[in-house]
Protein backbone atom coordinates (compact mmCIF):
# COMPACT_ATOMS: atom_id res chain seq x y z
CA UNK A 1 0.00 0.00 0.00
CA UNK A 2 2.67 2.45 0.91
CA UNK A 3 5.03 1.58 -2.24
CA UNK A 4 1.56 2.23 -4.34
CA UNK A 5 1.02 5.50 -2.19
CA UNK A 6 4.64 6.71 -3.17
CA UNK A 7 4.26 5.83 -7.03
CA UNK A 8 1.01 7.51 -7.41
CA UNK A 9 3.37 10.45 -5.55
CA UNK A 10 6.10 10.57 -7.74
CA UNK A 11 3.88 10.15 -10.93
CA UNK A 12 2.03 12.96 -10.05
CA UNK A 13 5.21 15.37 -8.88
CA UNK A 14 6.76 14.24 -12.37
CA UNK A 15 3.43 15.17 -14.13
CA UNK A 16 3.65 18.38 -13.01
CA UNK A 17 7.40 19.09 -13.26
CA UNK A 18 7.33 18.31 -16.93
CA UNK A 19 3.80 20.12 -17.70
CA UNK A 20 5.51 23.64 -15.92
CA UNK A 21 8.86 22.88 -17.18
CA UNK A 22 7.94 24.01 -20.42
CA UNK A 23 9.54 27.43 -20.69
CA UNK A 24 9.99 27.72 -24.34
CA UNK A 25 7.26 30.46 -24.82
CA UNK A 26 7.59 33.90 -22.20
CA UNK A 27 5.20 35.49 -24.20
CA UNK A 28 1.83 33.73 -24.89
CA UNK A 29 -0.99 35.07 -27.04
CA UNK A 30 -3.90 32.81 -28.37
CA UNK A 31 -5.20 33.47 -31.41
CA UNK A 32 -8.61 33.01 -31.12
CA UNK A 33 -11.77 34.75 -33.16
CA UNK A 34 -10.44 38.09 -31.88
CA UNK A 35 -11.97 41.88 -32.82
CA UNK A 36 -9.95 43.83 -35.07
CA UNK A 37 -9.21 47.29 -32.89
CA UNK A 38 -11.12 48.86 -35.61
CA UNK A 39 -14.30 47.04 -34.97
CA UNK A 40 -14.27 48.33 -31.87
CA UNK A 41 -16.71 51.00 -29.98
CA UNK A 42 -14.49 51.72 -27.25
CA UNK A 43 -10.67 50.11 -27.33
CA UNK A 44 -8.90 49.47 -24.31
CA UNK A 45 -5.73 48.43 -23.10
CA UNK A 46 -5.83 46.92 -20.15
CA UNK A 47 -2.69 45.83 -18.13
CA UNK A 48 -2.84 43.50 -15.46
CA UNK A 49 -0.14 42.07 -12.63
CA UNK A 50 -1.02 38.44 -12.53
CA UNK A 51 -0.18 36.27 -9.25
CA UNK A 52 0.16 33.00 -8.48
CA UNK A 53 1.58 31.83 -12.52
CA UNK A 54 4.19 29.28 -11.92
CA UNK A 55 4.94 28.45 -15.36
CA UNK A 56 4.32 29.59 -18.85
CA UNK A 57 2.75 26.76 -20.81
CA UNK A 58 0.67 25.98 -17.49
CA UNK A 59 -0.41 29.18 -16.60
CA UNK A 60 0.37 31.90 -18.87
CA UNK A 61 -0.71 30.16 -22.05
CA UNK A 62 -4.37 29.01 -20.08
CA UNK A 63 -4.94 32.52 -19.07
CA UNK A 64 -4.27 34.27 -22.75
CA UNK A 65 -6.44 31.73 -24.08
CA UNK A 66 -9.68 32.18 -21.74
CA UNK A 67 -9.32 35.38 -21.67
CA UNK A 68 -9.05 35.78 -25.24
CA UNK A 69 -12.30 34.02 -25.75
CA UNK A 70 -14.35 36.61 -24.19
CA UNK A 71 -16.52 38.44 -26.28
CA UNK A 72 -15.44 42.16 -27.21
CA UNK A 73 -11.78 40.81 -26.48
CA UNK A 74 -9.09 41.87 -29.19
CA UNK A 75 -5.73 40.93 -27.80
CA UNK A 76 -4.95 38.40 -25.01
CA UNK A 77 -1.65 39.06 -24.42
CA UNK A 78 0.29 37.19 -20.88
CA UNK A 79 4.28 37.42 -20.52
CA UNK A 80 4.93 34.62 -17.60
CA UNK A 81 8.44 36.56 -17.16
CA UNK A 82 7.22 39.66 -15.85
CA UNK A 83 3.80 38.07 -14.46
CA UNK A 84 1.63 40.51 -16.39
CA UNK A 85 -1.27 40.58 -18.86
CA UNK A 86 -2.02 43.00 -21.54
CA UNK A 87 -4.94 43.14 -22.81
CA UNK A 88 -6.95 45.18 -25.66
CA UNK A 89 -10.47 45.04 -25.79
CA UNK A 90 -13.57 46.75 -26.36
CA UNK A 91 -15.21 48.89 -23.04
CA UNK A 92 -18.44 48.72 -24.57
CA UNK A 93 -18.85 44.98 -24.44
CA UNK A 94 -16.31 43.71 -21.66
CA UNK A 95 -15.12 45.57 -18.55
CA UNK A 96 -12.18 44.81 -16.62
CA UNK A 97 -14.12 43.56 -14.03
CA UNK A 98 -14.82 40.51 -16.21
CA UNK A 99 -10.78 39.94 -17.09
CA UNK A 100 -9.92 40.13 -13.48
CA UNK A 101 -12.76 37.53 -13.19
CA UNK A 102 -11.18 35.29 -16.08
CA UNK A 103 -8.01 35.21 -14.45
CA UNK A 104 -9.18 34.15 -11.47
CA UNK A 105 -11.48 31.65 -13.04
CA UNK A 106 -8.07 29.87 -15.48
CA UNK A 107 -7.96 26.78 -14.53
CA UNK A 108 -10.37 25.66 -11.95
CA UNK A 109 -10.21 29.19 -10.19
CA UNK A 110 -8.20 30.15 -6.89
CA UNK A 111 -5.02 30.15 -8.39
CA UNK A 112 -4.34 33.69 -9.92
CA UNK A 113 -5.31 37.05 -8.83
CA UNK A 114 -5.13 39.84 -11.01
CA UNK A 115 -4.45 43.50 -10.20
CA UNK A 116 -5.04 46.41 -12.82
CA UNK A 117 -1.95 48.18 -13.31
CA UNK A 118 -2.88 50.77 -16.22
CA UNK A 119 -6.39 51.23 -17.15
CA UNK A 120 -8.31 52.81 -20.18
CA UNK A 121 -5.36 53.00 -22.78
CA UNK A 122 -7.24 53.68 -25.45
CA UNK A 123 -6.65 52.64 -28.78
CA UNK A 124 -7.40 54.46 -32.22
CA UNK A 125 -6.02 51.87 -34.83
CA UNK A 126 -5.43 48.16 -35.28
CA UNK A 127 -2.03 46.67 -34.97
CA UNK A 128 0.12 49.23 -34.69
CA UNK A 129 -1.80 51.42 -31.77
CA UNK A 130 -2.30 48.65 -29.41
CA UNK A 131 1.33 47.30 -29.82
CA UNK A 132 2.46 51.25 -29.34
CA UNK A 133 0.09 51.34 -26.32
CA UNK A 134 1.12 47.60 -24.88
CA UNK A 135 4.58 49.26 -24.82
CA UNK A 136 3.72 52.29 -23.36
CA UNK A 137 2.69 50.65 -20.27
CA UNK A 138 5.45 47.75 -20.31
CA UNK A 139 7.43 51.05 -19.79
CA UNK A 140 5.68 52.56 -17.34
CA UNK A 141 4.98 49.56 -15.15
CA UNK A 142 9.00 48.79 -15.53
CA UNK A 143 9.90 52.35 -14.43
CA UNK A 144 7.22 51.58 -11.24
CA UNK A 145 9.45 48.35 -10.54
Amino acid sequence: MKTRILSIAIMASAAFIIGCGQTSTETTSEEVTMMSVDEMKSPTTLAVKIEGMSCPAGCAGPIAKDCGKLAGMGKSEVNFEEGMGYFTFDASLLSQEDILKCISSTNGGGIYTGTVVNDNAEVETDKATTEEAVREIEQEHEAHS
